[in-house]
């Protein structure tokens, strides 16, 4: 089989030529990988193929026959080689919790494209077409990745899923380098990597709860009971593999969290009287349940934090104002005015604002970002106090 350039297709499904593969690749400044997972019934992903290419050839890696990964994550953690994907957040998560591995360097052809100036979020597809001409086809991206045998149309879809990917890389790197923004991309795609990386640590998880629908009308003990509830579906979910909402959804944890609010001893009929509650909820859960409320009830902490509520019109006004910044800023930069900002982060720096009366900076504004934006959004701040 050859993929859709003309380059061989190396299948790999043993121990030994995996080994013999990562032998050449770990020599390499530059390999270009892909995941196809599923994730329908599980909170973790399921790996079903890794796809690979370098120079010379396209690898698809059977993952179901590999029992030894080791020198596979020696590639990955090598620094002197870049691995090149597209869209890649969801692969980190995969190599992650697969392998227990992320590259120490990492290529994103798609936020690459976005600071090329050829569109924000591009598809592969799209890219591959936008710079090389090439269609490739999209009617395998819903497969099952773990089913045996795969398809001869999963295996050609999975190889052309990579073929392109060097030739991608070179080629934006060149345009990046002329644009003078090859370094954002390298903090972009480093924060990316330390995202993924800590969500998966359990110190993180007592932040879901500032997810949650309407949290931020709960104060005090009921605060810290939706932040227990929270961190209770995390564990659950992940020591059953299972996803969050087949454990309870949010806004089951959210009325649990309101039932905490009277104060008194919760019971199993104001469970059963809670319409908000599923009956499945109540019936599988109701008794580790009935303990963490009532224990968070009698429990000497609370929660001194607070969630966000919704924009008020003046710091709405703000966001707006800082949004023209960044439409001007951006066509100064021929780029996506999503690329330098997105709402969320106006949001974030805007209730820095109203927090401690100056722009706050969240981690993924912190970088280049700031430097472009920080003098206007000042600006605008010290013009509404006058």
């Amino acid at each position: 089989m050859q993929s859709n350039d003309g380059r061989e297709v190396v299948f790999i499904s043993d121990q030994v030529a995996l080994d013999e593969a990562c032998e050449n690749w770990f020599k390499l400044p530059a390999l270009a990988l892909d995941t196809e997972f599923v994730r329908t019934n599980t909170f973790y992903p399921k790996l079903g193929l890794l796809q690979l290419a370098d120079d010379s050839n396209c690898y698809l890696i059977d993952p179901l026959e590999i029992q030894d990964w080791a020198q596979f994550v020696k590639v990955l953690l090598n620094p002197e080689c870049e691995i090149v994907m597209h869209s890649g957040g969801e692969d980190l998560t995969v190599l992650l919790t697969s392998l227990g591995a992320v590259p120490a360097r990492f290529f994103d052809t798609q936020m690459a494209s976005a600071y090329a100036g050829l569109g924000f979020s591009l598809s592969y597809q799209a890219l591959v077409q936008t710079v090389t001409g090439k269609e490739l086809p999209k009617d395998q991206t819903r497969s099952d990745w773990l089913k045996r045998p795969l398809t001869d149309l999963q295996l050609e879809y999975a190889a052309n899923d990579v073929c392109y990917l060097l030739p991608l890389y070179r080629e934006l790197t060149e345009r990046l380098e002329q644009r003078g923004f090859l370094e954002y991309l390298r903090q972009d795609t480093a924060l990316q990597v330390e995202n993924s990386v800590s969500l998966e640590q359990p110190d993180n998880w007592a932040k879901i709860y500032t997810g949650v629908s309407n949290a931020w009308k709960l104060k005090g003990k009921s605060l810290a009971c939706l932040q227990a509830l929270c961190v209770w579906r995390e564990e659950v979910a992940r020591s059953r593999d299972r996803p969050r909402n087949w454990i309870a959804k949010d806004n089951e944890l959210f009325a649990l969290a309101c039932l905490s609010e009277s104060g008194q001893t919760i019971t199993v009929s104001d469970f059963r009287n809670c319409e908000e509650l599923s009956k499945e909820l109540v019936r599988k859960q109701g008794e580790s349940l009935l303990n963490l409320v009532n224990a968070e009830r009698d429990a000497s902490r609370s929660s001194h934090n607070t969630v966000n509520p919704p924009l008020s019109p003046r710091m709405r006004r703000t966001v707006k104002a800082f949004r023209e910044v960044v439409l001007q800023r951006a066509d100064e930069m021929d780029i996506a005015p999503e690329l330098l900002a997105r709402k969320k982060h106006l949001t974030a720096v805007v209730l820095g604002v109203e927090r401690d009366g100056k722009p706050g900076w969240p981690a993924d504004m912190a970088g280049w970002r700031r430097g472009v934006l920080e003098r206007d959004f000042d600006d605008i701040v010290s013009g509404q106090k006058a």
